[in-house]
């Protein structure tokens, strides 16, 4: 039987004739930038081959060339073909392309091969039509517009079709701004974010990345389709405070200093979350408490309680002993500091001392 020169595709096996009049030897549906195989199955095996050359074009949907196909494996390799050949046999090429494309769309990738066998050449091309979709996402994200300090939060950016943990990565930054945190994979957490007090009052932006581009993806629950970029803004919460002490003047609003509960402040942020609540301890930097009488007070003095940051009253004792039991004194306390938010805080308290 006579050696002829064979080419052997394994694909589907029938074809489409379009109006572009070439035939599609098989439909590849793939996600965008999920990286695909040519053909899907199997390879191209090319038999008793002297020479052997062949690349592969990526079309448009108007079967203009866009760029070469970037990868390309082959059994044997380029570099071993002549050595495989030898003898004048001829050698079997197995060959098999692959590529990712980043815009969703109709393309055509064209196979051309230019081979020469014992009896004589064979040169042509072989079609394939890559039909590209958007990817959709495994689970929705469920990422709030607004988070407070101290709160954890984490979510998962994976699709359905970009099977490569590998390949996910991220970046966390302010808005137009400079990248605070990156990482590997699509689980993220902006937990380190929502700690630091700097990021209070910032818009920030979670960048989704695949094959270390952003992409487009399709929300599993309403169908909408979304880019892998999420926003949300750090908000400052409101600083709360405890004391047995009046805000306005009031001659009636009497206290003894004489418990520990009438001479303490307490402070503390609180944010209202879906959940419940977010709570920080303030930290307050130039603390200042004074008095009116100014001989009333010695000194003031801070510390943690819990989740409070609490001002201590250290009472002056010769202001004490001028007193008589019984006897009462208007007292107004000032105090002011900054917190790690740059919060500025003063406010005035007022109460009828008596002894």
């Amino acid at each position: 039987m006579r050696k002829l020169l064979t080419v052997i595709l394994c694909v589907s096996a029938f074809s489409i004739i379009f109006a572009q009049k070439v035939q599609v030897k098989d439909t590849i549906k793939v996600a965008a930038l999920q990286k695909f195989s040519v053909p899907s199955s199997g390879a191209l095996v090319f038999a008793n081959l002297l020479t052997f050359n062949c690349n592969a074009d990526l079309l448009d949907k108007d079967m203009k060339t866009l760029r070469k196909i970037q990868f390309s494996e082959s059994k044997p390799k380029k570099e071993d073909f002549a050595k495989a050949a030898s003898g004048g046999r001829g050698a079997t090429v197995w060959i098999i392309f692959s590529d990712f494309i980043d815009i969703p769309g109709t393309y055509y990738v064209k196979v051309n091969y230019d081979t020469r066998g014992e009896l004589g050449g064979l040169t042509g091309s072989v079609y394939y039509l890559v039909i590209v979709s958007n990817p959709t996402l495994a689970s929705a994200i469920d990422l709030r517009k607004q988070y407070f300090p101290g709160e954890k939060e984490s979510f998962s950016f994976a699709t359905v079709e970009y099977q490569d943990l590998n390949l996910y990565s991220y970046k966390i930054s302010e808005t137009g701004g400079q990248v605070l945190l990156q990482g590997k994979g699509p689980i993220v957490k902006i937990d380190s974010i929502l700690k630091n007090p700097a990021n209070v009052g910032k818009k920030i932006q979670v960048h989704g990345l695949y094959q270390g581009k952003e992409f487009s993806c399709t929300n599993p629950l309403n169908g909408k389709l979304e880019h892998s970029t999420w926003e949300f803004n750090v908000e400052r919460p409101s600083l709360n405070e405890f004391s047995s002490w009046e805000t306005k003047e009031n001659d009636e609003w009497v206290v003894t200093v004489y418990t520990s509960a009438s001479k303490q402040f307490l402070f503390v942020y609180i944010g209202s979350t879906p959940s419940g609540f977010a709570i920080t301890t303030p930290e307050l930097s130039g603390l200042r408490v004074t008095s009116d009488p100014e001989n009333f007070l010695s000194g003031a003095s801070q510390r943690k309680s819990s989740s409070f940051k609490a001002v201590d009253l250290q009472v002056n004792q010769d202001f004490l002993d001028q007193m008589k039991p019984g006897d009462d004194q208007k007292v107004k306390i000032t105090i002011s500091f900054k917190t790690q938010f740059g919060e500025q805080f003063k406010k005035e308290y007022f109460a009828v001392v008596v002894k």
